[in-house]
């Protein structure tokens, strides 16, 4: 990994106008790193809104909060958790990496400008500041591997990347890096979550490669070390916003999992800056052997060692070592083997056999520690079995026993199988079958009619199978069959008109052994006859039908009756009590369905109403006789299930 190796600087050459320039080495152990930032007052125009322009150093979702916390000397600084001094500069308009040479930058944070879509939407995948601008910061950054470069979502581009809104938090570490942010001077975090709206991940990583740091909850990468550049490439930028944007406190602390990891990755920024080199190393010995460390100290524990050195280039050199202890193999050889099979096994050249079956051995591994061997084998007679099973017949008894099928045909056989240790297995079967005692009670009942046995009830239509126990343990078994005869079924009507005044019939056709009831009969020309007449005068609410067949099964039918009543109201009368004519009503033969009476007088005003067909109206209002003259009526009534109105005039008159 390029961000574990020897931080040298590289001497760049460069030729312009036939002269060569050398870029000289870089320096090791700076006391404080120069963090050169993008000003949103020299990169906003380009962006697509002013809130756009919020994701820099300077812009409201960091200014108060990242910021904050990177110019607290309790957190940057000699007396600070971490001794890395920290001064946070604004860089000018950017000609060139000759540019941030100038501004003797160490670290540079591009923040986050997001670029336009057509319409003048904002494209969080790209961004609005010239190309030109983030090459020149890529070109400084590849001229000495400590110049470290910080960049997010749509700037990543120029290094190869691309991002996708795609991420499910939360963020996790990645097993087996070489570097953690998650464990850091600033503390440790099993996770953080990226907040706002975008929520990226890498969906793109160049050929040359960049080590995961953190990945989403689907496995993809959300931070980057890309080692070509060695510079820290995060998908979202919200990973260090507060606010809306992000999850990072306000304020100089350090309070929650995204400070502790915001801080973590600037503190490794730092190391980076500062030359440190990263190295780890392995060792597996044997029980009592040593380990020399590379601060010269031994050690025979098992364990992680870090040592800090000093390295030619008079920078840090951080070396992990890891020292594992082998274990002492014990391995045993057990193995079931038949008497008489002349298996044997050798082991430093001793035999083992069923005359010696038993025994240890010493063996060295690889290593050249010790591993012992355990051999234990064990000689298996012929071993004999039977099967003896009780059925019933008819029951379906079976068993297979070496690919031959035992059952009521076949009670009785012997088989020679092989055991799992291959030695002869005899199996002898022996199937015996019962008598079964059966019973069937068959019955006759009309559709939806139960019969009891022994006080069960089962229902027409249905065969059921009862299983008693008897003493020989076989069921004894009676099967109850009733037969369903059908009900008689005809094509009656529910509801039947009829017009007050109008003959009215029943007629359906019925087989002739049925047995027909008509009810009321005081209603009706025939109670026994299919096609019955209505009486005259005769009105009744409902009709009751009856039908039995030839078996005796007999069905009801309700037939409910609707009147058409054309119901007489006269236009005039005489409220005078001489016992003629004094009231005004409707007079009606048949009945009235949701009956209203409504009275008006000229102007509108109503002077009765009722919703009693048998009352009427006596011709006074609020007690006073009301005047001669013309009134308006409306009757409302429901025939055949339909509201009706009926209107007219009337006259009072004394």
């Amino acid at each position: 990994m390029k961000a574990l190796r020897s931080v040298l600087c590289i001497f760049g050459i460069l030729l312009l106008n036939s002269n060569l320039f050398a870029q000289s080495p870089c320096d090791c152990g700076k006391e404080t790193i120069n963090i050169c930032y993008l000003s949103v007052e020299d990169y906003c125009d380009a962006a697509p809104s002013a809130f756009s322009c919020e994701y820099a150093m300077d812009g409201q979702f960091m200014n108060f909060a990242l910021r904050a916390k990177l110019e607290n000397d309790a957190n940057f600084g000699p007396n600070g958790i971490s001794t890395c001094g920290v001064e946070l500069k604004r860089l000018p308009v950017i000609e060139g990496a000759a540019t941030l040479e100038d501004c003797d930058c160490d670290i540079v944070f591009t923040g986050q400008f997001p670029g336009n879509l057509f319409g003048g939407e904002t494209d969080n995948t790209a961004t609005s500041i010239p190309s030109e601008v983030l090459e020149a910061i890529r070109e400084w950054s590849m001229q000495c591997e400590s110049n470290l470069v910080i960049t997010s979502q749509g700037e990543t581009e120029i290094w190869g990347y691309d991002i996708q809104p795609q991420n499910i938090n939360p963020n996790i570490p990645v097993d087996g890096v070489s570097v953690s942010i998650f464990d850091g001077v600033f503390g440790s975090l099993a996770s953080f979550s990226q907040g706002g709206t975008f929520q990226g991940v890498f969906t793109t990583i160049p050929d040359t490669g960049g080590e995961v740091l953190a990945e989403d909850g689907l496995g993809r990468p959300t931070i980057i070390l890309d080692e070509e550049t060695n510079d820290i490439l995060l998908a979202d930028i919200g990973i260090l916003c507060s606010g809306g944007a992000g999850q990072i406190s306000q304020g100089g602390g350090v309070v929650n999992n995204n400070d502790i990891l915001a801080c973590n990755l600037f503190a490794l920024g730092c190391l980076i800056v500062e030359g440190v080199v990263f190295e780890d190393q392995r060792f597996e010995v044997c029980p009592g052997q040593t380990v020399v460390l590379p601060d010269g100290q031994e050690t025979g524990v098992a364990g992680v060692y870090v040592d800090t050195l000093l390295t030619v280039n008079e920078c840090d050199s951080i070396i992990e070592t890891t020292v594992d202890i082998a274990a002492t193999d014990t391995v045993l050889l057990d193995n079931q083997r038949c008497t008489g099979d002349g298996f044997s096994l050798t082991v430093n050249g001793n035999v083992y056999d069923e005359s010696n079956p038993k025994g240890q051995e010493l063996l060295q591994t690889e290593l050249g520690c010790d591993s012992f061997v355990l051999i234990d084998l064990a000689f298996n007679l012929p071993s004999f079995d039977s099967i003896q099973l009780q059925g019933c017949n008819g029951d379906g008894l079976s068993v297979a026993v070496g690919g031959t099928l035992y059952d009521e045909s076949n009670p009785v056989g012997e088989e020679v199988l092989v055991n799992q240790f291959g030695c002869d297995s005899v199996v002898t079967i022996d199937l015996s079958f019962e008598p079964v005692d059966t019973t069937r009670l068959d019955f006759t009942r009309c559709e939806g009619d139960t019969v009891l046995v022994n006080g069960v009830p089962y229902a027409a239509g249905s065969t059921t199978v009862e299983r008693y126990p008897t003493t020989n343990n076989c069921d004894s078994v009676v099967i109850v069959a009733v037969e369903a005869e059908p009900l008689p079924r005809a094509g009656v009507d529910s509801v039947v008109v009829i017009e007050q005044g109008m003959p009215f019939a029943f007629e359906y056709d019925l087989p002739a052994d049925w047995a027909v009831s008509w009810s009321p009969s005081s209603a009706l020309s025939c109670t026994t006859c299919p096609d019955p007449e209505l009486q005259k005068g005769a009105y009744p609410p409902q009709f009751e039908l009856s039908l039995t067949t030839a078996a005796g099964c007999q069905n009801q039918y309700s037939i409910l009756a609707r009147y058409i009543c054309n119901p007489y109201i006269p236009n005039a009368f005489s409220p005078n009590d001489d016992g003629r004519n004094d009231r005004f009503r409707v007079y009606n033969v048949c009945p009235i369905e949701g009956f209203q009476l409504d009275i008006f007088n000229r102007w509108g005003g109503r002077v009765y109403q009722s919703d009693d067909v048998a009352q009427g109206w006596d011709g006074f209002v609020r007690g006073e006789q009301a005047p001669i003259g013309v009134y308006t009526y409306v009757v409302k009534l429901i025939e055949n299930g339909q509201e009706k109105f009926i209107s007219g005039e009337l006259s009072l008159i004394r």
